[in-house]
């Protein structure tokens, strides 16, 4: 699943290119997404309305139109976004089309059809959003602030940086990253870790974000950027993916297991922290 740097790498993609075009004509297939408007809905609300902002909220896209709509985009598991210029070549799996002037398409692409597009006419509320936590690399986020978020709570230190409810955007590939460069068990009870300890969760956090965003993303299986491109992160994991193989520090076997029906990553030693 695309998690916040690979949202991120999109948005950077796709914002110089549509701002301020205007949207022409959507073209809706045959199989819907899990949560797609109608195709009424969709072709009253975005035809002839010009692109002002593209932002994001933790894996969600926002593109925010004139007169005060907004369409919603998550790519689910293996959702793409590709733009290019119009007519797009036929590819497997396209179930929304948007031709925007300049003669541009932006198609989205989803093999599993997990994803979300969603049309927001004026002054109804963005409900997928109300639920979601802090952003990693806001201000308001602070070990004291993680440290009370986390306080007399049991749950695995994995669990907690995946809910979204708390900090969103990250994910499982993320998560397994964040805790080997914390130094800190996947296992460990979020409510035991120490003001220090929470210091180098968000630094960690932080920079490896900042790092994948740089790198293009981490592409394992489906995600390629707004061009077509896979991202380069992949080429840097410490932990994700690599059950069996040395850890890049001590060269211990790298160890996998199950959380919440996910799979996990970790190195025996360099994570052996406080357990």
């Amino acid at each position: 699943m695309p998690e916040l740097p690979e949202v991120e790498v999109i948005r950077r993609g796709l914002a110089p290119r549509l701002l301020g075009k205007r949207f022409l004509a959507v073209a809706v297939g045959e199989k819907r997404l899990r949560q797609q408007s109608s195709p009424k809905d969709l072709q009253t609300w975005l035809p002839g309305r010009r692109l002002l902002r593209l932002t994001r909220r933790g894996k969600y896209l926002l593109f925010h139109l004139e007169g005060g709509v907004t369409l919603l985009v998550h790519l689910g598991m293996t959702g793409r976004l590709l733009l290019g210029p119009a007519p797009m070549p036929l590819l497997p799996h396209v179930h929304l089309s948007f031709r925007l002037e300049g003669e541009l398409e932006l198609i989205l692409q989803d093999v599993r059809r997990f994803g979300q597009v969603l049309v927001f006419p004026p002054g109804v509320p963005l409900l997928p959003l109300a639920q979601l936590g802090r952003e990693p690399f806001s201000l308001k986020v602070t070990p004291a602030w993680l440290l009370d978020q986390a306080r007399s709570r049991t749950r695995p230190l994995k669990n907690f940086l995946m809910d979204a409810r708390i900090l969103t955007g990250i994910g499982n590939i993320y998560a397994s990253e964040i805790m080997f460069a914390a130094g800190l068990p996947p296992t460990y009870p979020v409510g035991r870790l120490s003001l220090p300890d929470w210091n180098r969760v968000l630094q960690e956090t932080r920079r490896i974000l900042r790092a994948a965003i740089r790198k293009g993303g981490t592409t394992v299986s489906d995600y390629l950027n707004s061009r077509g491109e896979t991202g380069l992160f992949q080429l840097e994991l410490m932990v994700y993916g690599r059950a069996g193989e040395p850890c890049r520090r001590c060269r211990t076997p790298i160890a996998g297991l199950r959380q919440g029906g996910r799979s996990t990553f970790f190195c025996p030693v360099c994570q052996r922290g406080k357990e």
